[in-house]
């Protein structure tokens, strides 16, 4: 169920907002783990050289590359909650083969390249439906932070804030 949110609301009173606010924010940690661990793991646990873990680290990538306009495609015909709910589903039950493997003593370089490309594979199919849900669920004056001030702590600020953002978030 979405219902776009009124202009002058804040998103912090937003229930569907809060609920793929905090799922987005769950999944970019798990996300940003598994980019350090599948490597780390390969590295320490399997004594991999330095060309299989260039190879685990480009399947992590590959997928944006070769999906990304395909899952565009696919997204915009299917129902985009229902894509990013199976999409973290399918990463999780991806990422914890791995300590299943471990417990069944059958570790091994191959395992995480299946890992590493279908979670590859699941977060293109997550970004993209997140990024195309996300303006369906809060209408744009609410996403941009218009005409109110105690939310504009959220907007980015420092070296990396660019031009164009300092006029949605109302500073500088």
């Amino acid at each position: 169920m979405t219902h776009s949110a009124n202009t002058h609301q804040s998103l912090w009173k937003h229930p569907d907002f809060l609920r793929l606010w905090t799922g987005e924010t769950i999944s970019l940690l798990g996300t940003q783990v598994t980019l350090l661990a599948l490597p780390t793991i390969a590295i320490l646990l399997l004594h991999a050289n330095p060309f299989s873990v260039g190879v685990l680290v480009s399947l992590q990538w590959l997928a944006f590359l070769f999906l990304g306009p395909v899952a565009g495609v696919l997204v915009d015909r299917l129902p985009r909650r229902r894509i990013m709910i199976i999409a973290d589903l399918g990463r999780l039950v991806a990422l914890g083969s791995i300590p299943l493997a471990f417990a069944l003593g059958a570790r091994t370089m191959f395992q995480l390249y299946v890992v590493a490309g279908v979670v590859s594979i699941l977060t293109v199919f997550f970004d993209v439906a997140y990024q195309a849900y996300l303006p369906a669920l809060v209408n744009r004056p609410a996403l941009l932070g218009k005409g109110r001030g105690a939310d504009r702590r959220a907007c980015p600020r420092g070296p990396a804030h660019s031009v164009d953002r300092r006029s949605y978030c109302h500073h500088g």
